[in-house]
């Protein structure tokens, strides 16, 4: 149950941060997105890949920094950060990307398990993400997303 818990909240996180550069990117758009691998780092902590198809009809972006917290009734419960991307111009292409997570000191992760059995379990669920969009010419802008409901985003994927 945790992996497949673990496998939409990384699906989940890659899309927020590959579909939502800026504005004039709004093209930019996820194609598939699959976990390959998820690994556990001893009791708290897991090493995942996933891959994410991404059709760019536009410039170069670099996506960096980008790390989220998932919340649960608001505390924090799991940090992610994921290795620096690169999107190619105006290709369709499957990236993969290396995503680090460790569960906060402060989360009891049987609360997590408790949650599984209910059928609305991402009901009280929410991210914070965080990343910087950089083009090719070394302008950036950093975004902050706070607050996200999961089951939103995973009825829009």
């Amino acid at each position: 149950m945790m992996k497949k818990l673990a496998g939409i909240l990384l699906t989940l996180l890659a899309a927020v941060l590959l579909s939502s550069c800026c504005k004039s990117f709004q093209d930019i758009r996820l194609t598939s997105c699959d976990l390959v691998e998820l690994s556990p780092r001893g009791l708290s902590s897991i090493d995942a890949t996933i891959e994410v198809g991404v059709d760019n009809p536009t410039v170069q972006v670099t996506l960096t920094g980008m790390d989220a917290t998932l919340k649960m009734d608001g505390s924090p419960c799991l940090h992610l950060t994921a290795d620096d991307v690169t999107l190619e111009p105006r290709t369709e292409k499957v990236y993969s990307i290396l995503i680090h997570g460790a569960i906060d000191g402060n989360f009891n992760p049987l609360q997590l398990l408790l949650l599984l059995n209910q059928p609305n379990f991402l009901e009280p669920m929410t991210a914070d993400v965080r990343f910087r969009g950089v083009l090719k010419s070394g302008l950036g802008k950093d975004f902050e997303y706070t607050d996200i409901p999961l089951k939103d985003l995973l009825d829009k994927l």
